[in-house]
């Protein structure tokens, strides 16, 4: 039996800084809220990319929310066909599958413009 055997996420420390956008209320000086977002562009760490065995991805910025979805910690090895955890860590990329499946989807979207 051919059993297909991933972990369950990798993760990939991004280097430097990235522009993150903030929404916060609009407020009057009183501190009232008029309904509506200003936006700012804030200058921070880079964050983190999480990639999945399926091929999507997401981009976590802080390291307390990593450690809040357990992103910190050894992934389970996982069996794709059944769900079952059978193991720890992978010599694995699921960065590349991710990686792979966005440059797929991109060209599909070409082939598909009218």
């Amino acid at each position: 039996m051919n059993e297909n055997i991933k972990p369950r996420f990798e993760v990939h420390k991004l280097d430097g800084k990235a522009v993150k956008k903030v929404a916060k209320p609009k407020m009057d000086k009183a501190g009232k809220l008029l309904g509506g977002f200003d936006y700012e562009d804030l200058e921070v760490d880079a964050g983190w990319m999480v990639y999945f065995p399926n091929g999507s991805s997401i981009r976590v910025w802080t390291e307390e929310e990593m450690l809040r979805q357990g992103f910190l910690s050894e992934p389970d090895l996982v069996n794709m066909e059944t769900g079952d955890v059978v193991g720890k860590s992978a010599n694995q990329s699921l960065k590349s599958r991710s990686e792979q499946k966005e440059r797929v989807t991109k060209s599909s979207q070409v082939h598909h413009v009218t």
